[in-house]
């Protein structure tokens, strides 16, 4: 299911003054299946929309579509097929970078700016404003590491390795900022030290066993994440539910 009917689920709930534990006792199921729903996880099967539809005194073109015509549906497909795809445009000391939903990413005079597709600035969240600071510094320590390490210590054959960690490194913040361990780019981080191992002591062997931790890391830290997440959620609509 995609977002917008799960946010037009939660809305039709909500109005109808229903919260998920009443409703999934309308319809005979458990309330983690309508949170499924709104969190887009998971779909109501045919029957439990037909329900929904009677419900909510509704045919299953409004439940799944709101209240739009053929032809406004028809014209937000053409003007989705239509948007910008992907591109980077450079001029005049600005960087603007522009993804396939019109979004755009500005870098001028040292300030980072978010637009949407209308030209309107985004605001950028706190957290995010503070992993994209860090990451222009890792950025400029990256790339004074690289010089140095080619120009004093003659390495320039080795240190390239610094560019292929540097992603891994940045992951770091992202991994503490948003609490999810999976964030940080851990087979980068040994694929660097396998080459490094390698180019640099000629350890190929027995180092390749490194790469047998990289689905270790993922078989232990995954569910860790998905729990904490899933936990997380529950409780924000638990928090929601209240207010219905």
């Amino acid at each position: 299911m995609n977002i917008e009917i799960a946010n037009r689920l939660q809305k039709l709930r909500k109005e109808n003054g229903y919260s998920q534990e009443e409703l999934a006792d309308k319809l005979g199921i458990s309330r983690q299946a309508v949170s499924k729903w709104e969190r887009a996880e998971s779909s109501p099967d045919t029957d439990n929309l037909i329900i929904l539809a009677r419900l909510y005194n509704m045919s299953l073109d409004e439940l799944l579509y709101d209240s739009e015509s053929d032809d406004e549906i028809r014209e937000r497909t053409i003007d989705k097929e239509n948007e910008n795809t992907e591109s980077i445009h450079i001029s005049d000391g600005t960087i603007k970078l522009t993804d396939d939903e019109g979004q755009t990413l500005e870098i001028s005079g040292g300030h980072i700016k978010m637009k949407d597709k209308d030209n309107k600035e985004i605001k950028m969240d706190t957290k995010r404003k503070i992993l994209s600071v860090i990451d222009g510094i890792i950025l400029c320590a990256t790339l004074l590491g690289f010089v140095l390490w080619g120009v004093f210590a003659d390495g320039w054959a080795i240190s390239w390795i610094l560019w292929v960690i540097m992603p891994a490194v940045m992951s770091i913040g992202e991994a503490i900022a948003y609490k999810q361990i999976t964030k940080f780019i851990y087979p980068l981080l040994v694929t660097a030290l396998y080459l490094f191992l390698g180019m640099q002591y000629s350890l190929w062997h027995p180092y390749w066993f490194l790469f047998l931790t990289i689905p270790a890391f993922y078989i232990i830290f995954e569910p860790i994440d998905k729990y904490v997440l899933k936990t997380k959620k529950d409780d924000e609509y638990d928090e929601d539910d209240e207010y219905c």
